[in-house]
């Protein structure tokens, strides 16, 4: 009997959707990540959580949980919080924003590295966080007469966190929220498809070797 060869696997289909993917979003305060990633499922017809609105849920509005139990206790309600949205996330397709100060916790940086999980850090300059911020109450700038210089201090003492936990890095200043929804929207596919043809390359190799 003549041995037939096993059929080789088809190669990815080309795109690879986005649909699929477990994207999160991190960044420093008013950078766009609500707004962005709400788009971005909503585009790609996933779930979004955004951690902040669930801490607020669960336990208070935030700036009322920095005054009455300090930030201390607030890092421990995120910490909580964050940690159970991205193990959901890795139970079903989804896009998860995170606050400002989330990647500050070890244990939240460790599991933004997951494989499965595609961080993206969002950047903007003090101008337009400034602009954006306009009369909104955030903890950590209220305290500041010049909430521009404050803001700045507290982006320049976490940019290297957030930058070593993405997989890639927007900036979201110069457009509107589409024009960083599409950047993403490519990434994520063009990460998507480079990891299905990787899986396709290593399939043919072992069937070569059978």
């Amino acid at each position: 009997m003549t041995e037939r060869p096993l059929p080789r696997p088809a190669p990815p289909v080309d795109p690879v959707p986005a649909a699929g993917a477990r994207i999160v979003m991190v960044g420093p305060p008013a950078a766009g990540k609500s707004t962005i990633g709400r788009l971005i499922a909503e585009r790609l017809d996933i779930p979004f959580v955004d951690t902040d609105h669930r801490i607020a849920e669960l336990y208070g509005p935030i700036p009322q949980i920095f005054a009455e139990r300090g930030e201390d206790r607030f890092r421990e309600y995120e910490r909580a919080v964050v940690r159970r949205e991205l193990r959901r996330l890795l139970e079903r397709p989804g896009v998860v924003s995170l606050g400002g100060g989330a990647v500050l916790n070890p244990g939240t940086r460790a599991q933004l590295k997951h494989p499965a999980i595609k961080t993206i850090a969002i950047e903007i300059d003090s101008t337009t966080a400034v602009q954006r911020l306009g009369g909104s109450r955030r903890p950590l700038l209220d305290d500041s007469d010049d909430p521009g210089a404050r803001w700045q201090r507290v982006f320049d003492e976490r940019r290297s966190l957030y930058e070593d936990a993405a997989t890639a890095v927007i900036q979201a200043d110069d457009g509107p929220p589409s024009t960083a929804v599409n950047r993403i929207i490519g990434i994520i596919t063009g990460l998507q498809r480079a990891e299905e043809y990787e899986k396709f390359r290593e399939s043919s190799q072992e069937q070569e070797l059978q």
